[in-house]
């Protein structure tokens, strides 16, 4: 029994009373429509063919393997730039990124401060906690590296896209965040990392909506030994 029989005897059984309170002309019924015939069904060899392409697009390969540097624990140093005039404000933090999903996906977890005025004091700087989660990945289909990004200062997660050098010392990343204290939405940002050496790493955010090279923040990370 097709699914489209059995959609239509459900139909008839729960409707039959209506059906029969229905009146239904010659007229109206010779103006009824064919039912299309179900479409075919692939054949043995086209779902091989199809579910190959899934095992494709689903299997971990080299582009995943190279985010294996990333993996570890990791003492940071924040640095911040509120006023390009300024030198930055810095804060300490730390950072534990490990594989799931069968080493498909880097989890990350940072913690650490965020020096925000306190206007209670006269608008001095002050240490306020700052934790954030990260999703980071390869996508085998489009063929680009993909991340996501929430922290306890927002409510929104972001998300962006790029590419690595050929010798993923260098990850570049494009996406969009809003700034509603300037009323200023979809704003374009520029992400990159660069590996310095085998337990030093540096995460850099420019904001593009002001200059390509007005570089707004810097995260240091050094691998726990």
């Amino acid at each position: 029994m097709s699914t489209r029989t059995f959609l239509a005897i459900v139909t008839l059984a729960a409707g039959g009373a209506f059906l029969c309170g229905t009146a239904v002309s010659r007229d109206q019924a010779d103006k009824a429509q064919p039912v299309a015939a179900d479409p075919p069904q692939p054949d043995l060899e086209a779902m091989k063919k199809m579910m190959e392409q899934w095992k494709q697009a689903m299997t971990p390969g080299e582009a995943h393997e190279k985010l294996s540097f990333f993996v570890g624990k990791w003492d940071t140093e924040t640095k911040v730039w509120w006023d390009p005039s300024a030198p930055p404000v810095v804060t300490k933090g730390s950072a534990e990124a490990q594989w799931e999903l069968g080493k498909r996906i880097v989890l990350s977890r940072y913690k650490g401060t965020m020096m925000l005025p306190d206007f209670e004091a006269g608008g001095a700087p002050k240490a306020v906690p700052f934790e954030g989660l990260g999703l980071g990945g390869y996508d085998n289909v489009r063929k680009m590296y993909v991340g996501t990004w929430c922290d306890s200062m927002s409510t929104a997660i972001l998300t962006f896209k790029g590419t690595a050098d050929p010798d993923g010392k260098v990850y570049r990343f494009w996406g969009e965040l809003d700034e509603p204290m300037l009323g200023v939405y979809g704003r374009y940002v520029k992400y990159v990392t660069r590996i310095v050496d085998e337990d030093t790493y540096v995460f850099e955010i420019y904001d593009l909506h002001a200059a390509d090279d007005y570089k707004v923040l810097e995260i240091t990370y050094k691998r726990k030994k």
